[in-house]
């Protein structure tokens, strides 16, 4: 006989784990966002909902409150958290971004105690729910006359934290919140359906949808119908980046789901043009299925039949980008540029480097091996050059020198990006450098030297050690320079006849 034990759990536990479910507080906080734009597609569509919906962020250092227009009455609240993974959106008939009902308890990566005023309508009262970490039960009362809110809606208040949301580097730093509200809502924020306001030590921080001044690709895609029965379509919105740091997204609702198509299994878009850093925008495809915490995707067929769509158009996608890299690389190239190239190559190709092996286009020259044919020397850096050294156009073993400001400051002097060599503009050695008359040529030919010296050492170690070198160098110069032991090279005035 069959014996059946009921399985148990401890709830407070759960919803403990559920609400940690999330990448980060920041991550984490976002629901209420994803909750108030819910409720106001769902007022819209019922014909009271108002013109804007608001969410007002205050953030201080012993509590978080957030606030918007729409709120709940008793029975609304009591059935939301009696059907916990089990949202009622589920079976709406208006699409909407949140799906299992767990976003209430997302406080939890922020503080231990959450404390809900709601007000349904001017003719219900203000009804108080208070939750708190690792408890099972919710607790309910009408809220004092002073608590109570004076339009409908409702304000969410997080206290008991677990940081300080205010230090300026933490989780809820402001710079983290608006980047990552105009990422996840630009779609509303742009279409005038949302608006998100962000308070910090009295600063009020407004978030605009993001500006993308970048060529855009993939015309003709930007409506994609899927393959089979059902009336299925994606939509896209691709634009060429040159920095090679961009990422591709993928939306619902909406709302950014996925931010970067590189941290996810795609079947192996992962590794394709559209996960290359030179292809950024997003995917908008409401007919998915987000993983709870929208930290993903179901992998059922309509996933399936999107990477197929996509895969289908890579190819298309592939050649524009490319085309745009290769006159990108010509725009950038400047003659001191050309010239440090140029000297990399004859100094890497003397005896004393030979053992290197060289990034694809820094190799001067090769001999051949028995059959006449010419030896490797280096990997390539494009997809589709037939044997290492061709130069088959846009692909092929190119190599550039990029001179851009580096997004974590100035720690680094270089680094080695999708076959460039990129010198940090913001690093003192280079400002200091660059004001000598002959010094930047000196300066990029360097950085060369050393990229194709680290490429040698997959570990990552040498480049460090590296820079630590490069720091030394340029330190000692600078002191042999003031000591005067060194000749100052920079840029003199050279006096006019007639006043010497």
């Amino acid at each position: 006989m069959t014996k059946r034990v009921p399985i148990k759990m401890n709830v407070g536990n759960a919803l403990q784990w559920l609400g940690n479910l999330y990448r980060s507080p920041a991550d984490a906080i976002k629901e209420h966002v994803s909750n108030a734009v819910d409720e106001h597609l769902k007022a819209l569509q019922a014909g009271r909902g108002v013109r804007r919906c608001g969410v007002v962020f205050r953030v201080e250092k012993r509590q978080v409150e957030i606030e918007y227009p729409y709120g709940m009455t008793q029975e609304e609240f009591e059935s939301a958290l009696q059907r916990v993974a089990d949202s009622a959106k589920r079976h709406s008939a208006v699409t909407q971004v949140g799906q299992l009902g767990i976003g209430i308890f997302s406080f939890q990566q922020v503080g231990k105690k959450c404390t809900f005023f709601s007000r349904r309508n001017a003719q219900s009262p203000t009804v108080r729910v208070i939750l708190r970490e690792g408890r099972d039960e919710a607790e309910f009362a009408t809220a004092l006359k002073s608590e109570s809110l004076a339009q409908p809606g409702i304000k969410i208040v997080v206290t008991e934290l677990k940081f300080d949301p205010t230090r300026p580097r933490g989780p809820l730093a402001p710079e983290r919140l608006i980047r990552l509200f105009a990422e996840r809502f630009g779609a509303y924020i742009e279409r005038g359906q949302l608006d998100i306001e962000l308070w910090v030590g009295g600063k009020l921080h407004r978030v605009e949808p993001p500006t993308i001044h970048l060529p855009r690709i993939g015309r003709g895609l930007e409506r994609l119908h899927l393959r089979g029965e059902k009336n299925r379509m994606a939509e896209t919105t691709l634009f060429f980046d040159p920095t090679g740091t961009a990422t591709v997204g993928f939306r619902q609702a909406g709302v950014l789901v996925v931010d970067d198509l590189k941290q996810i299994g795609a079947y192996g878009l992962e590794q394709s043009v559209y996960a290359s850093g030179f292809v950024k925008g997003w995917i908008d495809a409401d007919f998915l299925k987000p993983l709870p915490a929208r930290t993903g995707f179901e992998e059922n067929q309509d996933w399936i039949d999107l990477l197929d769509a996509l895969d289908r158009h890579r190819p298309q996608i592939e050649t524009e980008v490319a085309q745009l890299k290769a006159e990108q690389e010509e725009k950038e190239l400047s003659e001191v540029q050309r010239k440090a190239l140029q000297l990399a190559r004859e100094i890497l190709d003397l005896e004393d480097f030979k053992d290197l092996e060289l990034p694809g286009g820094l190799a001067k020259s090769r001999a051949r091996n028995g059959n006449g044919q010419l030896k490797p020397a280096g990997e390539k850096t494009g997809e589709k050059a037939d044997e290492p050294g061709d130069h088959v156009q846009p692909y092929g073993p190119r190599i550039g020198y990029q001179e851009i400001a580096f997004t974590d400051g100035r720690v680094r002097h270089s680094r080695f990006v999708k076959g460039v060599v990129q010198a940090n503009i913001l690093h003192p050695d280079y400002q200091q450098e660059v004001a000598l008359s002959d010094s930047k040529l000196a300066y990029a030919t360097l950085l060369i030297g050393k990229e194709a010296i680290a490429y040698n050492d997959k570990s990552g170690h040498a480049d460090d050690e590296l820079e630590k070198l490069l720091s030394f160098y340029f330190t000692l110069k600078e002191r042999l320079r003031s000591a005067g032991r060194f000749p100052d090279r920079r840029r003199r005035r050279v006096p006019s006849k007639g006043k010497r």
